[in-house]
């Protein structure tokens, strides 16, 4: 455990108390420190009991009743990505994943393979294919060339010099038959309180990414170049059409249907089917399309003659 005074200037601590890790304001590990620019998520961690300390603003810091440390500067994100950048430095993070491989896999000689990492039973990894080593891949799982798992994702934050890249100190999940196709990207997690997790023979299409954090559901399918971004969630058997982008933190319901080429940035319910830009239920938008077409008809067409 660590104490906010061992990070933190004595004037800028209102309470002193442990931590254990970082991790945002919903995480689940006890002993969690998270931060809060907005009063929005002082409220998550004050309602959240794996939160022991907070950083947040003067402003904000009457709020946080409850939360046992607490640590006042004049931008909390930037106090804590840096302290996260100093975790990763330092390798803090402990991540629940020892070093395995499984019997009867096949790896291509030219597929680059972290010695850290976890890997189940009669798994094929294909050409290219490049797996860091903060990933535990189950069993049967197939990775077609070039699939890259475990890799660092798009996180920055801005600083007067410009965006500055945020590390990732977190892991992956593949769960058992998973198939990651060609070129797809599965990003690892910001810290070790949370995963992105691929569920139980899922398939992840051509070049598709998902996101830090983002959680896919068993029996899912992702069609090629699609966008899962981070936090977002995909319910157990639902389809993302091919070129598909779900915004952060959106949850797709189970069995749901995203058509091809959405953009989802509202949650989609369990056996929804939606479409378009920005998407709308799917029938009644083709009803009104077909519509359109009917009225956009003229004699020319040889259709009313």
């Amino acid at each position: 455990m660590q104490k906010l005074d061992q990070f933190f200037e004595a004037g800028s601590i209102l309470r002193n108390a442990e931590f254990a890790t970082l991790g945002y304001a919903d995480a689940r590990p006890l002993g969690t420190l998270a931060f809060s620019d907005g009063i929005k998520y002082v409220r998550q961690a004050c309602q959240n009991p794996a939160i022991s300390c907070i950083i947040t603003t003067q402003e904000l810091a009457s709020f946080t009743e409850g939360i046992a440390g607490v640590a006042i500067c004049k931008d909390p994100r930037e106090a804590f990505y840096k302290l996260h950048e100093r975790w990763v430095a330092e390798k803090r993070y402990q991540l629940p994943i020892t070093p395995h491989r499984g019997v009867n896999c096949r790896i291509h000689p030219s597929a680059i393979v972290a010695d850290g990492c976890w890997i189940g039973d009669h798994v094929v990894i294909g050409e290219n294919v490049v797996i860091r080593q903060q990933a535990r891949i189950g069993s049967h799982v197939i990775m077609e060339p070039g699939a890259r798992i475990a890799m660092e994702g798009i996180l920055y934050h801005r600083t007067p010099d410009g965006p500055r890249m945020i590390p990732h100190g977190g892991y992956v999940e593949i769960e058992d038959h998973a198939v990651l196709m060609s070129g797809s990207t599965v990003v690892r997690s910001i810290h070790d309180t949370d995963v992105t997790r691929v569920g139980h023979a899922s398939i992840i299409g051509l070049n598709s990414v998902v996101g830090h954090e983002a959680k896919v559901g068993d029996h899912v399918v992702v069609s090629n170049q699609c966008v899962l971004a981070r936090r977002c969630v995909i319910g157990k058997g639902a389809f993302i059409g091919t070129g598909s982008f779900v915004r952060e933190h959106v949850k797709i319901g189970e069995h749901a249907q995203v058509m091809a080429g959405s953009i989802v940035i509202t949650n989609v319910a369990d056996h929804a089917s939606v479409s378009g830009n920005f998407t709308t239920e799917h029938q009644p938008r083709m009803l009104h399309f077909a519509k359109k077409l009917r009225d956009a008809r003229t004699p020319s067409d040889g259709l009313n003659a």
